[in-house]
């Protein structure tokens, strides 16, 4: 099994390509939200937003999420890229888990987690406690999560790590890193809800259509975050997980750094008009290229409705372009909302079925698959 090679960023990263539509720009091009916030329904949008959770009761988290006493845990490090060559100025967390009983002569596969502390709720509730009101705004959260050299998690019955450890040691996938980045921050904040989420560059870096995020992780941020790690180069063993924002940014990964991932594992990712997010299904139809991709996302039928669209019909028009090339897909349609929990409840099942083609559960949700377009 060879070993993936990265070559990391020499100087300052050149503009070359960004996509078939959108003219040669920076990560600061397209819909500045920082001077030109678009106002919007704000409330109509923000009671959509609200819908997240409805009917999490129908997907509890399966067995595979607890911790068992007689499965060795894998180790968890956390570090801080303190700058950037492609985002200057912006910072970004991320930690490392490698399975256990690592060693440098074992070869792994991978998985990039983006909007990686949210993997890592029993933190996030615990910073949420030190509030007065309960919240805490996502750039002072990713300022305060910890990243000691080993991390360790307490046994909530929920954590990623906690799945991957009993998965590998069962040996439904084969031994996996994993590594979780937080968004940059400073940055210009959000669409609509303006900086309420805090000064961060996640819908610079997420939202944009182009290049320039995958090329960051490819070029700059893999290469330091991999340095000494044993992972292969078969990018089928490679996905990248993320969700809304972060969901539509790992498609993007999946695409323009296909040599290296080929399995976008996401939810309710955002291929609304955010930041031009809409065009991926011209994209998909109109690329000459095809793709080795093997993708399986899902979405809410109380998902987002709001100013920049509608995500169950943006993320069906995906799923179409996406049958229209060839592509291996699953969409599925949940009862819930804009929400991280069925992303988890979906992930062992989406491993599953990308390493052995088991199909996912089909119950309480709609699940569309590749369709043969036929002749009336």
């Amino acid at each position: 099994m060879e070993k993936l090679e990265l070559k990391k960023i020499c100087g300052e990263p050149k503009e070359e390509y960004v996509t078939v539509t959108l003219p040669k720009s920076r990560y600061d091009a397209l819909f500045c939200m920082e001077n030109h916030p678009i106002l919007g329904y704000v409330e109509r949008d923000e009671t959509a937003m609200g819908r997240a959770n409805y009917n999490k009761e129908l997907y509890p988290l399966p067995d595979v999420y607890k911790r068992r006493s007689d499965v060795p845990k894998g180790k968890i490090t956390g570090h801080l890229m303190e700058d950037s060559k492609f985002y200057p100025g912006v910072k970004h967390k991320y930690w490392i888990y490698t399975p256990a009983g690592y060693n440098d002569d074992m070869i792994c596969d991978l998985i990039l987690f983006l909007d990686g502390e949210m993997y890592f709720t029993s933190t996030i509730k615990d910073l949420h406690a030190t509030q007065p009101h309960g919240r805490i705004i996502m750039s002072d959260m990713l300022e305060q999560m910890p990243v000691l050299d080993e991390i360790e998690l307490p046994d909530t019955g929920d954590n990623v790590t906690d799945m991957l450890d009993n998965m590998i040691a069962e040996g439904t996938i084969p031994p996996t890193i994993a590594v979780f980045i937080t968004p940059g921050y400073p940055g210009p904040g959000e669409p609509v809800y303006g900086t309420a989420k805090g000064i961060t560059n996640r819908s610079v870096e997420y939202d944009t259509v182009s290049d320039w995020f995958a090329r960051f992780i490819k070029e700059e941020f893999l290469p330091i975050a991999l340095d000494g790690l044993n992972v292969t180069k078969d990018p089928k063993g490679h996905s990248t997980v993320g969700i809304s924002s972060s969901g539509i940014a790992g498609f993007n990964v999946a695409w323009y750094d296909n040599d290296i991932f080929n399995n976008p594992i996401v939810a309710s990712p955002s291929f609304g008009n955010i930041r031009n997010g809409n065009i991926w299904p011209s994209i998909i139809r109109t690329s000459q290229e095809k793709k080795d991709l093997k993708a399986c996302f899902c979405v809410g039928r109380y998902d987002a409705d709001i100013i920049f669209g509608d995500w169950i019909l943006a993320d069906k028009d995906v799923a179409s372009a996406l049958n229209y090339k060839g592509y291996d897909f699953r969409l599925v349609v949940t009862q819930m909302g804009h929400s991280l929990i069925y992303l988890k409840y979906m992930l062992p099942q989406a491993l599953e079925w990308i390493y052995h083609g088991k199909e996912l559960c089909g119950d309480n949700v709609e699940i569309i698959k590749p369709y043969p377009l036929e002749m009336l």
